[in-house]
């Protein structure tokens, strides 16, 4: 039987083993919820590293406007984007977008409403590659919030998925190359590069070697395949899966485990992106990341998966370590999901390392 969080305003039932759903006792309004989480915010950020997701719903909307104050005021997390982390104005930081879609290939449209503030892409045909929000970066966000302001018109979920779990139920040796091994990503651009965009690229945490045809290869730090859960222990699988060599394994495990659901296509965004993804050792060597490897991978996440159904207003908190998701397919209609990132953390400090007191890894 879940155990039941006694927090009062609140009801609190288990949706899942690592989601808790916070709805009202009595009143509903967007100021009963700021200071009901004012009165019980270090039990609720407890709760959301010990359970890995929070959602409050049937409180009445937040709204696109005041969802950043929200988040920096009454959860108090300090606002952080991982692909805008210089906070430059949203018209800047829409330019720097479109432009990396053009270098790295056709993004998935998701747009800054603000230098922190993101409105997520559209729904397709597809099911999204499972990941940690910023998982190719080595400094992303710890915390992700997340607020419906529109559901979509049919199905058009968030997959979630406790990525600890995913870990536990991986084969033995699928396990110790998640725990040896960092994750590369590595690029060939989609154009020939001109001044500017080598000028940019110089600026950003990329590295790139020109080639003779004018095209590139880019190449990001290495990340850590797997990491310890802040606070926590719990070794936590970080995959980033928008690549095309691991793409035809994402649909291959969403049409096994996903069904009844239509036809599925694989995904635009790694179709799009030219990108590699390897598993490589502490000399920079590749450990091998073979196709069936990634499949086990995959079916085991979607296995796992809890499929988030939007209600409007609702307000959710993932821990972005022990946390994964994915867009799942669906009829987009007017669906406005709204994401921030919080809580900078360099994850090169939780990287696995055997032996270590996994305990003593901080918060």
């Amino acid at each position: 039987m879940a155990h039941v969080i006694n927090l009062s305003g609140f009801h609190h039932h288990a949706l899942t083993p690592f989601i808790d759903v916070f709805t009202p006792a009595t009143s509903a309004d967007v100021s009963r919820l700021e200071e009901l989480i004012n009165q019980h915010h270090h039990a609720l950020m407890e709760r959301l590293q010990t359970q890995g997701a929070i959602v409050f719903r049937d409180f009445k909307p937040v709204g696109v406007d005041r969802f950043e104050d929200f988040v920096e005021d009454t959860l108090q997390l300090n606002a952080w984007n991982a692909f805008n982390s210089k906070g430059t104005p949203k018209a800047v930081a829409n330019w720097l977008r479109a432009w990396s879609e053009k270098i790295f290939g056709a993004g998935d449209y998701r747009r800054y409403l603000g230098s922190s503030t993101v409105q997520l892409g559209p729904v397709e045909n597809s099911v999204q590659g499972p990941h940690v929000e910023g998982g190719g970066l080595i400094r992303r966000s710890r915390f992700l919030a997340l607020y419906c302001e529109q559901p979509g018109l049919e199905r058009a979920e968030t997959g979630m998925a406790d990525f600890s779990s995913v870990y536990n139920r991986l084969p033995a040796a699928l396990q110790q190359k998640m725990r040896e091994g960092w994750n590369e990503y590595k690029y060939t651009s989609s154009q020939k590069l001109g001044l500017i965009d080598r000028l940019l690229l110089k600026l950003s945490p990329m590295e790139y070697e020109l080639r003779d045809d004018g095209y590139a290869l880019i190449k990001g730090s290495p990340c850590p395949a797997a990491c310890v859960v802040p606070g926590n222990g719990d070794i936590a699988v970080q995959p980033w899966a928008f690549s095309r060599n691991a793409n035809p394994q994402v649909l291959k495990a969403a049409q096994e485990i996903f069904t009844g659901r239509g036809e599925l296509t694989t995904d635009s965004t790694a179709d799009a992106l030219n990108m590699f993804w390897d598993i490589i050792n502490d000399d920079g060597e590749s450990m091998g990341w073979s196709e069936q490897e990634q499949l086990t991978l995959f079916r085991t996440i979607f296995a796992e998966a809890h499929l988030m159904d939007w209600k409007q207003g609702d307000v959710a908190l993932l821990d972005n370590v022990r946390m994964g998701h994915w867009r799942m397919d669906g009829v987009q209609g007017n669906r406005q999901l709204i994401q921030i990132q919080s809580a900078p953390i360099d994850v090169r400090e939780f990287k696995v390392r055997d032996g270590e007191d996994l305990e003593g890894v901080p918060a």
